[in-house]
């Protein structure tokens, strides 16, 4: 059955963060806050970056993130403005490595007290890293290890002592990207993982609070990819108004590499078989290919769907975001009219990207009815490697 494409109008770009010698990338692994009122906040990884040579821009704690801040920008002005005057410093990872352990470990601290938050607050704010501070791994380094730390306050200030987020033995990796925690009637918080023996060899979970966030256990599995060959990930979770929770994911090899969603109707503790809601064949970035964007070196092989960002409207209407990492290189997104049961073709934000390193999208509704989505992403700007990777935003309606 073909797919209905959808209209996107009142669409334009901005930089939020951009500067020759830096790296930001990755906001969808942070959080996004929509205040009201024209306030927003979008946090993202910050690093100095020479583009001198691949290693210098390489992912992960090993590469760019090892030196990066975790910089909050605030916006008063619905998104369109982000003065540096409002930004603030949440976490540092280029501090020594005994120094960021002496702050993240007061978690296993018995006794220790801890800030009163209420994450149902509509000031509330929570971020869950995922330093490289645990136990040495083997090869003599340090693992990755879970956190989240909490603001009562819109971001500008942070608790000092944060909560550690575990998996449960014998798991050794989890980690929490940024999408909202779900909320639910009785003051209790949600929210999906990724996890298992190690980074590349996972599955999607649930963990949930019911004090505010001074703990999170680990609830059940959503899913796992069938096959042993792939892994789902990048998941985040809807509550319908009719109590159904819906879990969003990418799948990565094995089964599929799609788009997919899975569903709950008891609370998260059993979910349906994932289905995916994108389709082949009425693809709209064949016909945006322009090789005038794409620098020499770009790559050409690459990844359909990178990173999915969902998000349900006012109007009941359900959107998902996601990164492009194929030429041509780019944002887009799909549109559910009926709570999931049916999706449009795919949608085009833009397409005019440099090469692959782009994506991590986060959005919210603004005031007026339009989506407002912010990801990193590359265009041609004299920098080496295809240019300067920087924090982007679109504004467009549906």
């Amino acid at each position: 059955m073909n797919r209905v494409v959808p209209e996107l109008t009142d669409l334009h770009h901005i930089k939020l963060c951009y500067s020759k010698n830096t790296y930001c990338g990755h906001p969808r692994q942070c959080p996004i806050y929509n205040y009201g009122d024209g306030e927003i906040v979008v946090i993202h990884h910050h690093a100095p970056a020479t583009y001198q040579t691949k290693e210098n821009i390489r992912h992960g704690q090993t590469g760019y993130k090892g030196r990066a801040k975790i910089l909050l920008q605030r916006s008063y002005d619905h998104g369109q403005t982000w003065s540096h005057e409002n930004d603030v410093e949440i976490w540092d990872d280029s501090r020594p490595l005994e120094e960021k352990r002496a702050i993240l470990w007061q978690a296993d601290e018995p006794g220790i007290t801890r800030e009163q938050i209420d994450l149902a607050s509509p000031d509330a704010a929570i971020y869950f890293p995922r330093p490289q501070t645990g136990p040495a791994d083997d090869d003599g380094q340090p693992t990755l290890e879970c956190f989240a730390f909490r603001s009562a306050d819109r971001g500008h200030t942070w608790e000092t002592v944060p909560t550690r987020v575990a998996p449960p033995p014998p798991l050794r990796y989890v980690h929490v990207d940024g999408a909202p925690l779900v909320q639910f009637p009785d003051s209790t918080q949600m929210t999906a993982a990724t996890l298992g023996p190690s980074a590349n060899d996972n599955f999607v979970g649930i963990y949930g609070t019911d004090d505010n966030g001074l703990t999170w256990e680990y609830l059940g599995e959503v899913t796992r990819d069938p096959t042993g060959l792939g892994r789902p990930t990048y998941a985040n979770l809807l509550l319908l108004p009719s109590g159904r929770l819906q879990c969003y994911m990418l799948n990565i090899g094995g089964i599929r590499n799609a788009i997919q969603m899975a569903y709950s109707d008891d609370g998260g503790y059993s979910w349906s078989e994932p289905k995916p809601i994108v389709a082949w064949g009425q693809s709209p970035w064949v016909a945006a290919r322009r090789e005038g964007y794409i620098w020499e070196e770009a790559r050409r092989n690459g990844v359909h769907y990178r990173s999915p960002w969902s998000l349900r409207l006012r109007d009941g209407r359900i959107v998902v975001l996601f990164g492009r990492r194929k030429a041509p290189f780019g944002i887009g997104l799909i549109v559910s009219e009926d709570d999931g049961d049916s999706w449009s073709a795919e949608g085009i934000i833009r397409a005019d990207a440099s090469d692959w390193d782009l994506g991590y999208p986060v959005a919210t509704e603004l005031d007026d009815g339009r989506i407002f989505t912010a990801y990193y992403y590359m265009e041609k700007d004299g920098v080496n490697f295809g240019g300067a990777r920087h924090i982007a935003g679109s504004f467009f309606r549906l």
